[in-house]
C-alpha cells in the first residue's frame, strides 16, 4: 500500500472485480445504477427524460407544500421556482419545474399515478397549441415517444400502472414496463453503458467530480431541491440578436413551421386531448386543483399566422378551464416584448421574471383554504330552476315548413331551458339594433367569457318545425360574436334530456367583418341536415356553449346548393317545396303537328345555385298563342349556363309511334342577354340538349318560330313508344316563350307557314 489516500492499480482492480460482482447479484443496485446514471451521464442527451419519477418520489417525502409544474420546454423555460416562491404570500411552498424538452400529454400519462401519490397543493399544467396536434404518424417523433416510454419505464414501479394504459396505442405498448420482468429487462438495456461508465470514474478517481453545468445532480446530492425550483436554462439565443437578425430568422423559419401541425392544433379527437382529459380529471378525483397556463410566442410569430388556424387552441383551452377544480390563465394572445423571449416560443430571462410575476397571484388565489370546494360547489348540476321563482318559457309556437325557405326569429323560441351547473346564471337575453331582422336578436349573457362544453350543459333554446313533405333540410344560423371566446353555439335536432355529447358546433367570425351578422356554417362546412318522410314534427335545439355570442334569425331550407353567405337569402322570393304544373300529359300522333301551350307544362323544377331565385310567370297576353305564355323571371340578364342549373318547365309526351320528331319554339327575347333558353328531350337513355335563340329583338319584338337562322330544330328519336319528357330550360333570364310545336315531317317549317 502507498500513502494514506492514495489508490494503487491493484486496488483498483479489487475495486472493479468487487463492485461487478455485486452488480450481477444485485437487481436493485442495477436499477439504481441505471436510474443515476440516466441523470448524470450522457447515457441520454437530456438528464431531464430520467428526473420525474425520482423527483416525485423527493417531493412526495418533502414536507413543504408543493406546487409541481408539468409540460413541455415551453413551461421549463418560464417557470423559475425560486421567484414564484418569493413572490407567494406562503413561505412553506415549493414550486417544483418538471417541464420537459419535447413532452407532450401523451408521452406525460406515465407519470400521472406517481404525481398523485405525491399530492401537491396545486398542479401548473402546460396547455399551448404544442401540445394539442396530431403528430403520431411522424416516424422521428414515434421514436421519441419509444424513448420517453422505455426512460419512465425504467423509473417507476407497480403502482404507476394506472388508467393511462387504457388508451396508449399498441404499438407503444412494447415499450412500457408493466411487469418487475419488463422493467429488469429494460433496465439491462442500459445497464452496460452505466458500468462502464462507473469503471471509467472509479479508475481516475473522478467520482465526486461530476460537472453539474450539463449534467443534473443525483436525487441525493445537496443541489438537487435547487435543480427542480431552479432548473439550468438554455442559453441566450435572440438575447444575442438584433432586431433585423430576429426578423430574418423568422422569415427563414417561420413560413414552414406555420403550416406545421403546433399552429394548426385540432380542437379534438387526438390522442393529446385524451391524454389532457385524463391528466386533468385523475387530479381532479384526487383534489389537486389544476392551473392551466399558456405562455405567448415572440411577437413576430403572430403575422405568420392565418385567421383561425388556432381556433382548436381556443376551444381546448376553454373547454378545460371550465371544469371544476381548473383555473385557466391564456397568456399565448397576449404581446410580450421581443426582450422576453429567448426564440420564436421559449421565454428568456426577463420573460421568466414577468411571468414569476403574472402567476404567482393566480397561484396564491388557488392555494387559499376552500378554493377548491368553492369551485367546486360552483360547479355542481343544479337546474336554475330550483333557484328561480319564474320557470323558462317559450311561445309554444310550431312552424310549418311548406315552402324551399322559412325564416324563424331567434326570439321566437317554443320552448327553453335553463343551463346547469356553473352555467345556471348564463340565460339568454332580448336585444334590439338597427341591424337585426324582426323585432331584435338573442344574446347569450352575462358576458363573462364563460364556456359550457364537454360535462356542463349550457342554457337551451328549442324551436318545432313541422314539414308537409318528404325531403333534406338544411339549418342556417343568422350569428355573430366579437372574439374567439363568446362566438359559438351547439345545434341538435330532437334532443331528449340526456346529455349530449355531440352538437354541430356554429361558430360565428363576425367580430372580423366589423361585427357584421353572418350566415353560419362558417369555412363551407355543410349545415345540420335532417332527412323527413313527411308530415312530421321535429325539435331544433340550440344550446349556449360561449356566453356573448349573438343568434338573430334561423333559416330552414330544402335547397341544398344555397349558400346565404354568397347568396342573399332574403332576394329569393318564397317558393313552394315542390313545383306544380298542369299534370298533363300531350299524346303526340304519328303524321302531323302538334301544339302545345307553354304554360300548360306537366310539372316544373325549381332552379339551383344562383337561379334559386328564379321562375317562370305566367302572362295574359292577346296576341299570344292561348292567350296567355311564360316569361323568365327577374328579368336581370342573369345567365345560367353550363354546370347551372335554371329552373324548368317539363312536359310529358306520350308518342303513339317509333320515330324521328323535331321541336319548335314560338319565343322572343328583347337582347342579346335574355333571348336564350335550352331545349332537352330524354328518352331511351339518350338525351339530346339543343340552345336556341330568338332574334325578335331584332324585328320589332313580335312572337317567332325559333331556330330561324338555323333551321334545325331539336330532332329527338324515339325507339320506344309511350311517355317521354321534354325540357324547357331556362338559360337567360328574360325570354318569353309561348308555345312548342312537335312534328315527325322534317320538311315542315311553321316560319314558312306563319
Amino acid at each position: 500500500m502507498g500513502e494514506s489516500g492514495s489508490t494503487t492499480k491493484s486496488d483498483v482492480f479489487v475495486s472493479l472485480l468487487t463492485l461487478s460482482v455485486v452488480f450481477l447479484f444485485t437487481s436493485s443496485m442495477m436499477f439504481s445504477l441505471v436510474s443515476d446514471k440516466l441523470i448524470t451521464t450522457q447515457l441520454t442527451s437530456n438528464p431531464r427524460y430520467a428526473i420525474t419519477f425520482p423527483a416525485l418520489d423527493y417531493i412526495e417525502g418533502h414536507d413543504d407544500a408543493a406546487v409541481v409544474a408539468i409540460g413541455s420546454s415551453i413551461i421549463q423555460a418560464a417557470v423559475n421556482g425560486d421567484c414564484i416562491m418569493s413572490e407567494l404570500d406562503t413561505s412553506s411552498t415549493s414550486v417544483y419545474n418538471l417541464g420537459i424538452s419535447g413532452a407532450n400529454p401523451y408521452t406525460e400519462t406515465l407519470q400521472i399515478p406517481a404525481l398523485v401519490r405525491a399530492n401537491p397543493e396545486l398542479v401548473l399544467l402546460d396547455l399551448g397549441p404544442n401540445g394539442l396536434w396530431d403528430y403520431y404518424d411522424d416516424e422521428d417523433l414515434n421514436e421519441y415517444v419509444q424513448f420517453r416510454f422505455t426512460i419512465n419505464s425504467i423509473s417507476m414501479n407497480q403502482d404507476d400502472v394506472g388508467g393511462w394504459a387504457d388508451f396508449i396505442r399498441e404499438i407503444d405498448r412494447q415499450w412500457v414496463a408493466f411487469t418487475y420482468e419488463e422493467r429488469m429487462k429494460l433496465a439491462q438495456s442500459y445497464s452496460q453503458q452505466s458500468m462502464d461508465d462507473l469503471f471509467r470514474k472509479v479508475a481516475s478517481k473522478m467520482i465526486d467530480e461530476v460537472d453539474h453545468s450539463e449534467r443534473a445532480p443525483l436525487p441525493s446530492d445537496p443541489d438537487w431541491h435547487r435543480y427542480l425550483t431552479e432548473p439550468y436554462f438554455s442559453q441566450p439565443f435572440f438575447e444575442k440578436k438584433s432586431d433585423d437578425e430576429i426578423s430574418t430568422y423568422l422569415a427563414e423559419k417561420m413560413p414552414k413551421k406555420a403550416k406545421q401541425g403546433v399552429y394548426n392544433p385540432k380542437i379534438d379527437g387526438t390522442l393529446n386531448h385524451i391524454a389532457y382529459e385524463y391528466i386533468i380529471e385523475e387530479l381532479r378525483a384526487a383534489g389537486i386543483p389544476v392551473l392551466l397556463v399558456a405562455t405567448p410566442h415572440h411577437p413576430g410569430v403572430y403575422s405568420y399566422l392565418e385567421e383561425g388556424q388556432l381556433h382548436g387552441f381556443n376551444e381546448t383551452f376553454s373547454r378545460f378551464a371550465n371544469l371544476s377544480g381548473v383555473h385557466g390563465i391564456n397568456m399565448f394572445w397576449e404581446e410580450w416584448h421581443s426582450s422576453m423571449f429567448r426564440d420564436r416560443n421559449h421565454l428568456g430571462e426577463n420573460g421568466r421574471a414577468y411571468f414569476c410575476e403574472r402567476i404567482s397571484p393566480h397561484i396564491d388565489t388557488m392555494l387559499e383554504d376552500g378554493f377548491l370546494e368553492q369551485n367546486i360547489l360552483q360547479s355542481q348540476d343544479v337546474n336554475l330552476s330550483n333557484f328561480l321563482e319564474e320557470t323558462c318559457e317559450g311561445t309554444g309556437h310550431t312552424t310549418v315548413i311548406n315552402n324551399q325557405l322559412e325564416f324563424v326569429q331567434a326570439e321566437a323560441f317554443s320552448d327553453c331551458s335553463y343551463g346547469e351547473g356553473i352555467a345556471f346564471s348564463d340565460t339568454w337575453e332580448f336585444r334590439s339594433s338597427g341591424t337585426n331582422k324582426g323585432s331584435g336578436f338573442l344574446q347569450a349573457l352575462p358576458e363573462d367569457v364563460s364556456q359550457y362544453k364537454t360535462t356542463i350543459r349550457g342554457s337551451r333554446l328549442d324551436y318545432n318545425f313541422t314539414f308537409v313533405e318528404p325531403g333534406e333540410y338544411h339549418v342556417w344560423l343568422r350569428m355573430r360574436g366579437n372574439s374567439y371566446g363568446n362566438d359559438t353555439v351547439g345545434l341538435m335536432w330532437d334532443h331528449q334530456n340526456e346529455f349530449p355529447t355531440e352538437f354541430e358546433k356554429y361558430s360565428s367570425f363576425g367580430w372580423t367583418t366589423d361585427g357584421h351578422w353572418e350566415w353560419e356554417p362558417e369555412f363551407n362546412r355543410a349545415p345540420l341536415s335532417i332527412n323527413i318522410s313527411g308530415g312530421e314534427t321535429h325539435k331544433l335545439s340550440l344550446f349556449m356553449m360561449e356566453d356573448g355570442v349573438e343568434i338573430d334569425e334561423i333559416l330552414i331550407t330544402s335547397l341544398s346548393t344555397l349558400n346565404p353567405k354568397k347568396t342573399d337569402p332574403y332576394s329569393i322570393e318564397k317558393q313552394p317545396l315542390s313545383c306544380k304544373g298542369s299534370g298533363s300529359v300531350f299524346e303526340i300522333e304519328a303524321q302531323g303537328e302538334h301544339l302545345l301551350e307553354a304554360e300548360d307544362y306537366t310539372s316544373c323544377l325549381f332552379g339551383e345555385g344562383p337561379s334559386i331565385a328564379h321562375q317562370w310567370e305566367l302572362f295574359g297576353e292577346a296576341n299570344a298563342s292561348g292567350g296567355n305564355y311564360v316569361h323568365a323571371l327577374p328579368d336581370s340578364l342573369v345567365h345560367m349556363r353550363y354546370e347551372e342549373k335554371g329552373p324548368s318547365l317539363v312536359y310529358e309526351l306520350d308518342f303513339e309511334s317509333t320515330g324521328t320528331y323535331f321541336v319548335w319554339l314560338l319565343m322572343r327575347g328583347n337582347s342579346y342577354g335574355n333571348d336564350t333558353v335550352g331545349l332537352v328531350w330524354n328518352g331511351a337513355n339518350t338525351s339530346s340538349e339543343l340552345i336556341i335563340s330568338s332574334y325578335a329583338w331584332d324585328s320589332k319584338g313580335q312572337w317567332e318560330w325559333e331556330p330561324k337562322t338555323s333551321r334545325l330544330p331539336l330532332q329527338i328519336n324515339v325507339t320506344k313508344a309511350g311517355n317521354s319528357e321534354l325540357l324547357l330550360l331556362m338559360r337567360e333570364d328574360g325570354v318569353q316563350i309561348d308555345a312548342i310545336l312537335v312534328t315527325d315531317d322534317p320538311l315542315f317549317d311553321p316560319i314558312q307557314e306563319g
